[in-house]
């Protein structure tokens, strides 16, 4: 019993891992077995979560900010209705959003995977009662961007841009909410672009840690 609960934690921190961890930490070590057999290597791109909150929510302050910038350097208008009523409305959109984040992200992956939406998995961190997305299996590097960016761009993005043109305040606050909260896909995004990969590149989540894996193959 002890060893099989030493198995089931983190080597670098000691946490017991869920059983959808568990699991998803077995399918990654298959595939793993199965591509480097194949001829791939291994690089490793992954962050502590420390690291990450800091990183990520640095980064999507960064992503919102110009908006906030050219909204106020336009001259919009500012005369919107910030009842009461209108802030319920945008906190419920805002809680709202936080699931469709996810599902963005499940239907940006599961186009690309191979079996589809079979390939995606959807849990909740409840220590955090944080929702989360997943993909089983590994994709090429333009698939996974697509997923990855997928409701940074939908729910951040392009309402925020929206708001700069129509002068709607409540609404530049929706995306840059959703730009920040995305600051973590854009933390994972950087990492792909500063690894540099090159030739043939598949990504995959990392089962247990914030962050993926790059199997390249040159």
């Amino acid at each position: 019993m002890a060893e099989k609960e030493t198995e089931n934690k983190q080597e670098n921190s000691g946490r017991k891992l869920t059983k959808d961890e568990v699991e998803r930490k077995k399918r990654f070590e298959e595939l793993s077995a199965e591509l480097t057999g194949k001829g791939y290597k291994i690089k490793n791109l992954t962050i502590t979560p420390g690291m990450a909150n800091v990183l990520g929510t640095a980064i999507g302050f960064g992503a919102a900010s110009p908006f906030f910038l050219i909204y106020l350097l336009t001259g919009s208008d500012h005369n919107n209705d910030n009842s009461f009523a209108v802030f319920l409305v945008f906190f419920v959109l805002f809680l709202v959003s936080i699931v469709v984040h996810e599902l963005l992200h499940g239907t940006g992956w599961g186009l690309f995977a191979e079996n589809h939406f079979k390939s995606i998995a959807f849990g909740v961190v409840w220590s955090a009662l944080m929702p989360y997305c997943t993909c089983k299996v590994a994709l090429k590097k333009g698939q996974y961007i697509v997923g990855l960016l997928l409701p940074c761009i939908v729910l951040g993005i392009i309402p925020s841009v929206i708001a700069c043109i129509i002068g709607n305040f409540m609404l530049l606050c929706y995306g840059g909410f959703m730009t920040i909260c995305a600051g973590g896909d854009l933390l994972v995004f950087v990492l792909i672009l500063k690894a540099k990969l090159k030739g043939d590149v598949l990504l995959l989540d990392h089962p247990t840690d914030v962050g993926l894996v790059a199997f390249v193959r040159e």
